[in-house]
């Protein structure tokens, strides 16, 4: 395992793969992505955008920055000020670059008076995140100091939570298949001695995640005590083509914040009442969970996700007005399309164009010119020989997720 881990390292294959870098210029911990990781990046955002509109979340954008005080009313300056940078002052007034969103949806949430009809708030961002990690603790994606976490936080009553939380397990499970993670370890951590919030709500919240488990007959392990002095929370793990462990998805519940902030909706009997507050992330960071996926598919990622999809290669000058035709015709179709019209051999080409791990190579030679048709090899090295260009398009448009 470790010497396959080795070959699946993201550094050296994001790297080879032109993918992302760090560079030392700007600081450790600070991710640049390159245009063919910016590519696959946007495929996981686009679907992770599409399955939240689809579970009836709203997306939101907050600033990068807040007000100290912000930070002191949450109480990260005094349980996480380790892990904050420091004060940035202006104005005379001290400023924090954000370590965490939920705040900022707090405040959103307060800007109005809600209602126990508007139940449940489920509000979601791609929210980039800024931590003080110690230089030694950093390790290309997988430990940044600026990343973006797949945020999400939900608002409800307690007789809501139990609903809410199936939802979250189902959406998490199915997203987690779309990049073809099938096997999960999951910890349900409960109460730790020192918490807020009294222990009815704590029995209540913890019976609703077991009852929201068990009733997607999901297997999992009890943390005891594990839970954050908040609440308790429910952590998926998943487990990658090699068999190891990586901590991804992550439901907890809050009743800390809602009391810090003085959060209310007035319920219908036109008394105030405190909403419980979900944190959760699914993907967990985007930096993080595209490490992991490189390294998941040693970099030969999968139709959907792959920069480039799909290349065409002429065997000489002759077929490059074909080439480029076929090469605007998969364009037109959606597909991420690259053209190679270089005077070299078409078995130099191809051999580049496999180690770029790019999925389907399309070649054209006069035998395509004449019976329009094109010959496909996958990255594997299959060859998939003669076919029309309207029945490879079928074919591949069944790999797509979206």
């Amino acid at each position: 395992q470790i010497e396959e881990a080795e070959k699946r390292d993201h550094r050296k294959i994001g790297k080879d793969l032109d993918l992302f870098s760090i560079q030392g210029d700007a600081g450790g911990g600070l991710v640049f992505w390159h245009p063919k990781g910016a590519k696959v990046r946007s495929v996981i955002e686009n679907y992770w955008k599409k399955e939240h509109e689809d579970a009836n979340y709203e997306l939101l954008y907050t600033p990068h920055i807040a007000l100290n005080t912000l930070w002191e009313t949450s109480g990260h300056t005094d349980f996480y000020e380790e892990s904050m940078y420091k004060p940035i002052e202006d104005e005379s007034q001290l400023y924090r670059l954000k370590p965490m969103n939920c705040p900022f949806h707090v405040l959103i949430y307060k800007n109005a008076i809600r209602s126990y009809r508007e139940l449940p708030i489920r509000w979601a961002e791609l929210g980039t995140v800024y931590r003080h990690e110690m230089t030694g603790a950093l390790h290309g994606l997988m430990r940044v100091r600026g990343f973006t976490q797949d945020d999400s936080h939900i608002f409800c009553s307690e007789d809501q939570i139990e609903d809410e939380i199936k939802q979250i397990l189902g959406l998490a499970i199915k997203m987690l298949n779309a990049f073809n993670f099938e096997e999960f370890e999951i910890h349900l951590a409960t109460r730790p001695k020192k918490y807020v919030g009294s222990e009815g709500i704590w029995h209540k919240a913890t019976d609703a995640l077991v009852s929201a488990l068990e009733s997607k007959s999901l297997d999992y392990k009890t943390d005891v005590g594990g839970g954050a002095f908040y609440g308790p929370k429910i952590d998926i793990k998943i487990k990658d083509a090699i068999g190891r462990l990586w901590q991804c998805s992550t439901v907890q519940l809050d009743f800390n914040l809602p009391d810090r902030f003085d959060m209310n909706y007035i319920g219908n009997d036109g008394k105030k009442y405190r909403p419980i507050m979900i944190h959760r992330a699914l993907l967990g960071s985007i930096e993080r969970f595209f490490g992991i996926l490189v390294e998941h598919y040693a970099g030969k990622f999968p139709l959907w996700l792959a920069p480039t999809q799909i290349c065409v290669m002429s065997i000489n000058q002759k077929q490059d007005d074909y080439a480029q035709s076929v090469k605007e015709e998969m364009k037109k179709n959606g597909f991420r399309t690259e053209i190679d019209l270089r005077n070299e051999k078409i078995g130099s080409k191809i051999r580049d164009h496999t180690l770029k791990k790019v999925p389907y190579l399309i070649i054209v030679g006069d035998r395509e010119i004449s019976s329009k048709e094109i010959t496909v090899r996958t990255q594997k090295g299959e060859d998939l020989g003669n076919m029309q260009l309207r029945d490879f398009l079928k074919s591949i448009k069944k790999e797509m997720v979206i």
